[in-house]
């Protein structure tokens, strides 16, 4: 796979891992959300900021995704989506202080090294 192609599916992970983060600030923001909550109070207290932007986030990152299933054999380009993994819990660590354990690094440490072997296949 060439480099433009794997830089393409890197900006929809990214983009997707990006969405998962801004709904996890959004979530934080509104709080726990009790399930017997109406379903119109619930859609109400869901639309802020982070919330949008997650949503939107993920709509971008659909669209980076068509194309890169236009030019990369769904067989190679899915399993890359893994790379989020990585993505999301340094984030998580990083801005909501979710702890990163020496068995999630090695963990997160054999995703890339599969994502790796993955791209030169």
């Amino acid at each position: 796979m060439g480099i433009t192609n794997f830089l393409i599916i890197f900006l929809g992970v990214l983009l997707s891992a990006s969405g998962q983060i801004f709904l996890k600030l959004g979530a934080d923001t509104i709080g726990p959300i009790a399930l017997n909550r109406n379903i119109i109070e619930l859609l109400n207290s869901s639309f802020n900021t982070y919330i949008l932007l997650g949503l939107l986030s993920y709509f971008f990152s659909t669209i980076i995704w068509i194309v890169a299933l236009s030019r990369v054999n769904v067989s190679t380009a899915y399993p890359m989506l893994s790379f989020g993994y990585v993505i999301v819990a340094i984030a998580a660590w990083v801005l909501f202080n979710e702890p990163l354990s020496a068995l999630k690094i090695t963990a997160l440490s054999i995703i890339i090294f599969g994502i790796v072997l993955l791209s030169h296949s």
